[in-house]
């Protein structure tokens, strides 16, 4: 079961109050969580977040992700997020994929512009070449039957 720490919104209009809550990814916003963990209240100015940091490490130790909403508001609010959020956990299993070249380059694949930019050269190439072999054709035709 894939879990992720994130905020389920509560309240009513225009009076926001968030819980932060361990659950499936599967499950709704609000949806029935694994275990509340925190709270949060924007309309607060200080001390607007109550967690229980303990619980937290606890999740992530059996593998749950932070969401990257709730790892920057815990970051803004002073506290110290665990190093495996869902974006750092992208972002070094992407460095393992890429293997470098014999030469130490990394291998970058073509985005879609350079495609592009390279089909109209090739394109324009063509159309150059047909265009000098259709001007020589004629004109030795021509000659041919003169001779």
């Amino acid at each position: 079961m894939a879990v992720r720490i994130r905020l389920a919104r509560f309240g009513r209009i225009h009076r926001p109050y968030f819980r932060i809550m361990a659950c499936d990814k599967r499950v709704h916003r609000e949806g029935v969580a694994n275990e509340v963990i925190g709270t949060y209240d924007p309309l607060i100015a200080k001390q607007n977040i109550q967690i229980d940091m303990d619980k937290l490490k606890v999740w992530i130790a059996k593998g749950a992700l932070i969401s990257t909403a709730l790892s920057s508001l815990l970051k803004h609010a002073g506290y110290e997020v665990p190093v495996t959020s869902a974006g750092v956990r992208k972002a070094a299993a992407k460095a393992r994929e890429a293997k470098p070249k014999k030469d130490g380059k990394k291998f970058v694949t073509a985005s879609r512009r350079s495609l592009r930019k390279h089909a109209l050269t090739v394109k324009a190439a063509t159309k150059a070449s047909l265009a000098k072999a259709a001007a020589d054709k004629p004109a030795a035709a021509v000659e041919a039957p003169a001779s």
